[in-house]
């Protein structure tokens, strides 16, 4: 044997090591980013996938790409996307159910006729999103931005919108009864025929019945 190759220093090895189980553990968790129920693809370039119609529940997207990715009429019900790019997504008729969705980007994405009750919206962008006919009920959307959002005929009954940003929004029809709007930002917001029975608006109000259309 070669005398130099015993004067390789033993870092040299360790580092090789460490290396192989960095691939390994990747590999194994984009291996594991399947259609499926509990799939594991945080992190995942999946931008522009069509999973039209996946029962995904409990998957995890955390910090995925899934710019202009089409998830209509899938299930993600508790699917964790918290701080997953969805912009320009397609998520009509998806069921995301207690999912987490916490600082997620969700410009410009489709969420039209969506079942996000109880879902996590905590300081997520979702400016110009469409929510028409969207079921929020209890949806937690505290510090989120919907500027310009279209929410016309949404269900947002008992939803937590502490500080959420409204700038420009189309309400119109949407249901608030007791929904919480304290700090809320709503300039140039659309609230024709919005029901607002017992909600508490932006001043710290508990809006009286009727109220619709204005907290009174």
């Amino acid at each position: 044997m070669n005398g130099n190759c015993m004067k390789i220093p033993k870092i040299f090895f360790i580092l090789i090591a460490i290396c192989s189980i960095t691939i390994i553990s990747v590999s194994t968790v984009f291996a594991e980013c399947r259609k499926e129920p509990g799939a594991q693809c945080q992190g995942a370039k999946l931008g522009g996938i069509d999973w039209r119609g996946a029962k995904l529940d409990g998957g995890n997207f955390k910090n995925a790409d899934l710019e202009h990715a089409n998830f209509a009429g899938a299930s993600l019900k508790g699917a964790i996307l918290r701080g997953a790019n969805l912009q320009q997504a397609r998520l009509e008729q998806s069921d995301l159910s207690g999912a987490n969705l916490e600082s997620a980007d969700l410009r410009w994405a489709n969420l039209e006729n969506a079942i996000l009750f109880k879902a996590r919206f905590t300081n997520a962008n979702m400016a110009k999103s469409d929510l028409e006919n969207a079921d929020l009920s209890q949806a937690i959307l505290t510090g989120a931005d919907l500027t310009r959002a279209d929410l016309v005929s949404a269900d947002l009954q008992q939803a937590e919108m502490q500080g959420v940003k409204l700038d420009g929004a189309y309400m119109a029809y949407a249901n608030m009864k007791q929904a919480n709007l304290t700090g809320a930002s709503i300039n140039r917001t659309r609230f024709i025929g919005v029901r607002l029975k017992d909600a508490i608006w932006v001043d710290g109000k508990i809006c009286t019945a009727p109220s619709i259309g204005i907290c009174k």
